[in-house]
This record gives C-alpha cells, structure tokens and sequence, in this order.
C-alpha cells in the first residue's frame, strides 16, 4: 500500500536551476523526467575526472559512466561530498516550486508500505552517452 510518488514539471525544473547555480560552468547535468514518478539525474560533463570510481566498474557499468548509489554515498570517497551535494539539491530545490516540497521517504518495507515523495537516479554518464572530461 501506500501514496502515489509524484514530481511536477515545476519542481523538475527547480532542481535543474539549483544544480546549475550550484555547479555552473563546471559540471553540465540533464535532469529528466520519467513518467510521473522519478527523475534521472546525469551528470554528462565536466572538469572533474571520475575514472577511478569508473574503472571500478561497480555494478558492472558501462565504461564512461557510475550509477550512483544514493543510499551509500560514503562508498565514493573522495567524490561523496560532491554527491551528497547534489542529492541535498534533487532534496530540497523542489520545495522552490510553487506547491512544491522536500523529497522525503516515509516508506517502511516491513510493513509493505511505501511513501516517497518521488524517486530519483544519480548517474555519471549513461550507457549511451559517455560522461566527458574537460580537463
């Protein structure tokens, strides 16, 4: 059981500002919507050089890209900071929209109840668009 997730084009585009105001001319994101439920958050260029999370290879990921894992953030090391950075953005910016409001995640799985606000991926590239590195 539980409440639909849902994310207005309003509150997609409040996130998209943040991050660019947040990281400017240094990292470029795209932030798309999927249905009416979740977002996905790519990281698709910029000056910081992620390949040693992406040598990695962790999940088995497609060179050039990291699926992040926005519950065990500290695993990035010297990248987390960055990460929960921008996840504090995907969090809070929606709250700008006009009827919009913070990401939260009342759910509990033991019961089989589940109440988030929405979902949301964090990706550095994507299976078909390689992050690129401008040094």
């Amino acid at each position: 059981g539980g409440l639909m997730a849902y994310i207005t084009t309003a509150e997609v585009t409040e996130i998209r500002n943040a991050l660019k105001e947040d990281f400017g001319p240094d990292l470029k994101f795209s932030v798309k919507k999927h249905a009416h439920s979740s977002i996905d958050v790519v990281i698709k260029k910029g000056n910081i050089d992620f390949s040693e999370i992406m040598r990695d290879r962790i999940n088995g990921d497609t060179p050039g890209t990291v699926s992040v894992n926005h519950y065990h953030l500290y695993q990035y090391g010297k990248f987390a900071k960055l990460f929960e950075k921008i996840d504090k953005v995907i969090k809070t910016a929606p709250a700008r929209a006009e009827g919009g409001r913070e990401w939260f995640d009342k759910s509990d799985a033991m019961v089989d109840y589940f109440h988030t606000a929405f979902y949301y991926n964090i990706s550095v590239g994507t299976w078909n668009k390689p992050y690129e590195y401008v040094a």
